[in-house]
């Protein structure tokens, strides 16, 4: 396949490691309490001041990152966010913001504006406010969502609504799909729910079910996009310490969201030294083909296996995760449904 231009550049940061895309965590406070949140605040760690992501910031441009996510917990509860992002707008970043937009008053949304963000994400779980507000646990946060989409899309910024399907919510997919047309927005949406950072499986009890996955792919999605791909063998197992790479509120450096085991901390370490970390070598170093397991599993062509997900929930960052294997079970039922019914 021939690569286009931009295509060439994202593989020459994946061939040379460059930590092309960063998601940084400004803060684990939020506002809200969702059922399903991975996040459990560190009780007495102190979250890195304004100067501190400064420095880090400066870091990652001199690393020739490119795409900055600033997400939390609720980035809108920093009082110094738009002094940090503005800055990071000077140092050449193309801003991504993940935002729950209960915060954004006319105000904070000509603030945004001036930022010029690529995109501003917003949590949006249902386009009934009931169904929404229980997944939240507050009471109004659904309007205020909602009324944020209003105020950035007179601003002309970008938004897009990201959801997360869970057993509460996955009724209302073609609602919110249909929302997002009527808005101009974009939908992106996620089917996987993790644990929480201190272990905690308590989210999961919110996750879809392999029957209910089945039903949803079923009703909502054309057979096609669930045709078995095939996994080259040198496939590394994802973006995470290729190009990517994850900072907490806490300065701590991760592969990715999922994957916590540290590489260092940015207060105490350059990030050229983490760059370098044995966990990232070793994930740079395995390939498709060096999961035993996975690798010759029948399913794998249906799998879309997360290593951070296999080592949070099922202890081995290198082999099957529970919830990739029931998802790949319902992407191969329902592909293989419509064939049965023409033998």
């Amino acid at each position: 396949m021939k690569l286009d231009y931009y295509q060439k550049i994202v593989k020459k940061t994946v061939d040379e490691n460059i930590p092309f895309t960063v998601h940084f965590d400004l803060t684990y406070k939020c506002n809200l309490k969702c059922v399903h949140c991975y996040v459990t605040e560190e009780k007495g760690e102190k979250e890195l001041s304004t100067e501190e992501i400064k420095s880090i910031i400066n870091q990652l441009a001199e690393a020739n990152t490119l795409y900055l996510t600033f997400s939390g917990g609720e980035i809108f509860t920093r009082e110094d966010f738009f002094e940090i992002a503005s800055y990071a707008r000077k140092k050449g970043f193309a801003l991504r913001l993940l935002t729950n937009g209960t915060l954004v008053t006319p105000q904070i949304a000509n603030k945004i504006r001036d930022l010029n963000p690529l995109s501003v994400r917003m949590s949006l779980y249902a386009t009934d406010p009931d169904v929404h507000d229980a997944i939240t646990r507050s009471k109004g946060s659904q309007r205020k969502t909602v009324k944020a989409f209003s105020l950035l899309k007179e601003r002309e910024i970008k938004v897009a609504i990201n959801s997360v399907l869970m057993k509460e919510n996955v009724g209302e997919f073609k609602r919110l799909k249909a929302f997002a047309q009527e808005i101009d927005s974009g939908f992106v949406f996620d089917l996987g729910i993790i644990p929480c950072d201190n272990g905690s499986k308590k989210p999961l009890t919110h996750r879809l079910t392999e029957n209910d996955l089945i039903d949803f792919f079923s009703s909502n999605s054309r057979t096609s996009e669930w045709e078995p791909i095939e996994i080259p063998d040198d496939s590394p197992l994802c973006g995470a310490g290729l190009n990517t790479i994850y900072i907490s509120p806490y300065g701590e450096a991760y592969p990715c969201v999922s994957i916590r085991e540290s590489c260092g901390n940015l207060t105490r370490q350059p990030l050229s030294e983490i760059w370098q970390a044995p966990i990232l070598k070793r994930l740079r170093a395995t390939k498709f083909s060096d999961l035993k397991e996975c690798s010759t599993c029948p399913l794998k062509s249906y799998c879309f296996r997360c290593p951070g997900l296999a080592l949070l929930e099922d202890g081995n960052l290198f082999g099957p995760s529970q919830a990739a294997c029931t998802l790949a079970r319902a992407r191969k039922t329902t592909y293989e449904k419509p064939r049965k019914a023409t033998d």
